[in-house]
């Protein structure tokens, strides 16, 4: 397994803090999912954040410092997921925020 555990448990944190209940996490792609019902919405990977994005969020998010769109097989992008990074989540204010998007990514 790869990923940061620091960055996880302050996932969990900002699930705490928004008040999320359902969330629930498991092993992922070699990295740590954080999934509502069977729908995963974030996973920790290495030290950045992979998050599904709602559709109509997808080109806003991409637009953002940090953020890349998730290709594993280097070539095509997978669905509205996005990589980031991170820096990009290393204050607890714009995690959430992102922990907010990927909730949204699954629940539209």
């Amino acid at each position: 397994m790869s990923y940061d555990t620091g960055l996880v448990e302050r996932v969990a944190d900002a699930l705490r803090t928004i008040g999320e209940r359902a969330a629930r996490q498991k092993n992922v792609f070699g990295g740590r999912g954080f999934l509502v019902g069977k729908n995963t919405f974030a996973i920790v990977f290495d030290e950045d954040l992979i998050v599904k994005t709602p559709p109509d969020e997808y080109d806003a998010a991409l637009a953002e410092p940090g953020v890349t769109p998730f290709a594993p097989d280097g070539d095509h992008a997978m669905g509205t997921w996005v990589v980031v990074s991170g820096e990009t989540v290393a204050d607890d204010p714009e995690l959430v925020e992102w922990v907010r998007r990927g909730l949204r990514g699954v629940r539209r």
